[in-house]
């Protein structure tokens, strides 16, 4: 189920468990998968076994706003549920970076404490500590455990905008945007990591001009695209599909408003 997220499968649109779903519940696809994004993500995030103690069927749709979700869930066998939590159905096979990079860092510790464990009882002395052989040159060394870092923002987050709030500006939708990107442009590349960086674009963008700042301006904008055979590979030799990144790079961004990519024809 996991890896369902993890892996960002192309087919997750028109996945007929999708439909299953969409149908017990009466949301769109664009909501529920936007749904099980909040889902995976929450359980990478703060599981190592797929087990989240405290969450119930009730509080997946109050936390998603999909009503439903969780018994649709677990009708079809993706999540399951106890007394003390719910399960995220094969997890352990397919849990994502996050968990993997804590399950790692976890046991590198404990390998870390084994060895000097080791060592201490291979050298020993009344003290525990190592003797050190006699003309021999001792040398400190100091192991820097450094905390785990994140290098990106799951596509799946459903956070506040944190940089819009601490400026005052408007909080820019990243999951509604891209949400509105894979329904209006399901032929171009589907977003598998929203990292910083490319955060840092689609807020930039968003915050340039106050016309830009609703969702109906993105749907307009990316239907636009759509008319543009270049940047959805319907012209050229070779077929170019711009992605969500791409477009929201300042200069490709300004050419798209300024009409260069728009179908000439003959005049």
């Amino acid at each position: 189920m996991a890896g369902d997220w993890i892996k960002m499968r192309n087919n997750l649109w028109n996945d007929p468990r999708v439909s299953q779903v969409c149908d017990k519940t009466g949301a769109g696809e664009a909501t529920v998968i936007g749904g099980l994004y909040w889902l995976w993500a929450t359980a990478d995030e703060h599981t190592e076994s797929g087990f989240m103690p405290g969450l119930s069927i009730s509080s997946i749709d109050r936390k998603s706003n999909v009503a439903g979700l969780g018994a649709a869930l677990a009708s079809i066998g993706w999540i399951d549920e106890n007394d003390n939590g719910i399960t995220i159905a094969r997890f352990g096979e397919h849990n994502g970076s996050s968990a993997k990079r804590r399950s790692a860092d976890a046991q590198r510790k404990a390998g870390l404490r084994s060895l000097s464990a080791s060592d201490t009882d291979k050298v020993g002395t009344p003290c525990g500590k190592i003797t050190p052989i006699p003309g021999a040159r001792v040398e400190k060394r100091r192991i820097e455990i450094q905390p785990l870092i994140l290098d990106r923002i799951s596509v799946t987050s459903k956070a506040d905008d944190e940089f819009s709030a601490a400026t005052n500006k408007s909080n820019c939708p990243h999951q509604e945007i891209i949400a509105l990107y894979h329904e209006v442009l399901p032929q171009c590349p589907q977003v598998r990591e929203w990292t910083p960086s490319r955060a840092t674009q689609l807020r930039a963008r968003w915050n340039e001009d106050e016309q830009r700042q609703n969702l109906t301006y993105w749907r307009r904008f990316f239907e636009y695209v759509g008319t543009c055979d270049f940047l959805v590979g319907r012209s050229g030799k070779v077929p170019f599909f711009a992605d969500l990144a791409w477009m929201t790079k300042s200069a490709n961004f300004v050419k798209i408003r300024e009409s260069k990519y728009e179908n000439r024809g003959t005049r």
